[in-house]
C-alpha cells in the first residue's frame, strides 16, 4: 500500500470526514506559454491551493519558489487547515503539481499529506461528480514546523556536485536537458548540472498515475542509484522536481531534496556551471 497516494474510492469513503481538507493544486501556467483550464470544475468540498500566486515566496523574481513558514503557516490557516488535519492534495493534470503541494507540506513538518493518484482526470473517469465552486473556508490552526532538509539552495547544491556527495536528478525531457532544445524561459541557458543525470518525470506515470513501484524501482536502478544514496531533484522551476520526490519517497530513499531554483535559477546564473551534450 502506499503512504503517499490514496485512490479515488479511498477519497470517496472520507469525503466530509472532519480532519479531511481537500485541495485542488492545478496550475494556470504549467509552463511559460502553456495554459492549462482551470474551469474544470472542483471535488466537491476543494479549495483551491494556489501554487502561483499564494504559496509562493512573493519577494523573490524565480517562479514558485517556497513561502517561508510564516506566510504558509496564515495562508493554510485560511485554507481551514489544522494541525490535525488530514491533507489530501490533487491536480487536473492527473498528476503533475499536486506533488509539489504534497512537498511543500511535508517541508512544514506535516506529515499526514496524501495525493491523488489520478487527480482530476481520475475521479471524472470513474463517474465521480463534480462542483463549480470551491468550498467556503475556515479558519485553521496549522502550525509550521520548517524542516531545512527538505530543500537545498544554489551555492551548496555547487558545493556538493564539487565533492561528489549527492547524485542529481532532473525532471527536465532529455532534449532540455543534453541542451538539444531552447529552454522556456528567456535568459537560460542551455545543459544540465555537472554530474547531474537525466529522469523525466512522464517516464515515472501513467495516464495520469504514479508508475507501480516495481516499474519505478527499475527505473531508479537503471541509474545506479541506491536507496542510501543522498538525492537531490530538479527540474525547470521546482515542479516536476517534486514528482521525482515523490517517487524515490515510495521507493524508500532517505535522504531527498528538492532544489527550488531549479533550472530557471541555475541556467540563469553565470556563475554556475552547465554542461550541454554534443548530438
Amino acid at each position: 500500500m502506499s503512504k503517499n497516494l490514496i485512490t479515488v474510492p479511498q477519497l470517496k469513503a472520507i469525503l466530509g470526514a472532519d480532519n479531511l481538507v481537500l485541495l485542488d493544486a492545478s496550475m494556470a501556467t504549467p509552463l511559460p506559454g502553456v495554459s492549462n483550464d482551470l474551469t474544470q470544475g472542483f471535488i466537491p468540498g476543494a479549495l483551491r491551493f494556489d501554487l502561483e500566486k499564494v504559496f509562493i515566496d512573493k519577494c523573490n523574481a524565480l517562479p514558485h519558489t517556497m513561502p517561508d513558514a510564516n506566510l504558509f503557516q496564515e495562508e493554510a490557516r485560511k485554507l481551514g487547515i489544522d494541525h490535525n488535519s488530514l491533507v489530501v492534495v490533487y491536480d487536473n493534470m492527473g498528476l503533475y503539481s499536486a506533488p509539489r503541494a504534497w512537498w511543500m507540506f511535508r517541508a512544514m513538518g506535516h506529515e499526514n499529506v496524501k495525493i491523488l493518484d489520478g487527480g482530476l482526470p481520475g475521479w471524472k473517469a470513474q463517474g465521480e461528480n463534480v462542483s463549480e465552486l470551491e468550498a467556503a473556508p475556515t479558519l485553521g490552526d496549522f502550525q509550521a514546523n520548517p524542516q531545512p532538509l527538505k530543500f537545498i539552495v544554489a551555492d551548496e547544491l555547487l558545493q556538493r556536485i564539487a565533492s561528489a556527495e549527492i547524485r542529481v536528478l532532473d525532471a527536465r525531457s532529455e532534449p532540455r536537458f543534453k541542451g538539444w532544445e531552447a529552454e522556456p524561459r528567456q535568459g537560460v541557458r542551455s545543459g544540465h548540472m555537472p554530474g547531474a543525470q537525466c529522469l523525466h518525470f512522464r517516464t515515472l506515470t501513467r495516464q495520469g498515475q504514479l508508475k507501480p513501484e516495481s516499474e519505478l524501482e527499475m527505473l531508479f536502478s537503471s541509474l545506479n542509484l541506491q536507496v542510501s544514496e543522498p538525492l537531490v531533484m530538479t527540474c525547470g522551476s521546482g515542479i516536476t522536481a517534486c514528482i521525482l520526490a515523490l517517487a524515490a519517497d515510495e521507493l524508500g530513499y532517505q535522504d531527498i531534496r528538492v532544489y527550488d531554483g531549479s533550472w530557471a535559477e541555475w541556467g540563469a546564473d553565470e556563475r554556475l556551471p552547465v554542461v550541454a551534450d554534443p548530438k
